[in-house]
């Protein structure tokens, strides 16, 4: 049995690509068909997987239904390496054994957007923090963040949290955000599937304010005037490299 990382090669491409390996690991994401495992926290140490025939049979009381892999499940997989678009994916699953289920998730590598694009960080799970969204989803769920270190595309929309910690309207641009997720290559590029959103604070993009607002003395070191917002509003204040300094709310 192979490790991810010993798959992954530490390489762009993997010394098994066209073979048949096994390797074991836990769901740290999972979209249906595709699902992610990793078996250590951190670079190297995740893998793509394919994988349609893979259905786990019911377990009652716990799930009365076969189902698809999910986050926390423990699972040894059969099949072979492909690399597809640049990306190292475990496909053609021949053979699986259910080993666990309901596990912790890891809790991802803290990375800026310029630090995500990177080989090592391929198929883990990953957590951007924090960042801003520049472009609401498309009709594919495609959209993109962006930090003081560059933009990401993120793909998947998340806006389901049992505890409320999830942008009831989904992702608007001005919105700051933690993204949980896993680095997927697609070509000379980098993603995040998304698994999870957290809520840190909600902006009021700059076309949407009055044309009249008014924001002095700029650059600022003390105290920051603003004028011109019209009505109820959230503000934000952030430094230079898009943290969150500070939050509140008025009336204008």
């Amino acid at each position: 049995m192979l490790t991810c990382a010993e798959i992954q090669g530490q390489t762009e491409v993997s010394p098994y690509e066209g073979q048949q390996v096994t390797v074991s690991g836990k769901v740290t994401e999972f979209f249906g068909d595709v699902w992610y495992i990793q078996d250590d926290y951190g670079a190297w140490n995740g893998l793509l997987c394919v994988g349609p025939n893979v259905v786990i049979d019911p377990n009652p009381p716990w799930w009365n239904d076969p189902r698809q892999p999910e986050v926390g499940d423990v699972l040894e997989l059969t099949g072979t390496i492909v690399e597809a678009d640049g990306n190292t994916q475990l496909m053609d699953i021949t053979d699986y054994v259910f080993i666990d289920f309901w596990n912790a998730t890891a809790a991802g590598v803290g990375v800026t957007v310029a630090e995500m694009m990177d080989e090592s960080l391929e198929g883990t799970r990953a957590r951007l923090d924090p960042v801003t969204v520049m472009t609401a989803p498309d009709g594919s769920s495609v959209w993109t963040v962006s930090d003081a270190t560059g933009t990401a595309t993120i793909i998947g929309v998340d806006v389901d949290d049992p505890g409320n910690n999830e942008d009831a309207d989904g992702p608007t641009p001005g919105d700051v955000y933690r993204l949980y997720g896993a680095v997927r290559q697609i070509g000379n590029d980098y993603v995040l599937d998304l698994g999870d959103i957290d809520t840190l604070s909600l902006v009021v993009g700059l076309e949407e304010l009055e044309t009249a607002l008014s924001i002095y003395p700029n650059p600022a070191s003390g105290l920051l005037n603003v004028t011109g917002i019209q009505g109820d509003h959230a503000w934000s204040l952030m430094d230079a490299l898009g943290r969150p300094v500070m939050h509140g709310s008025g009336t204008g």
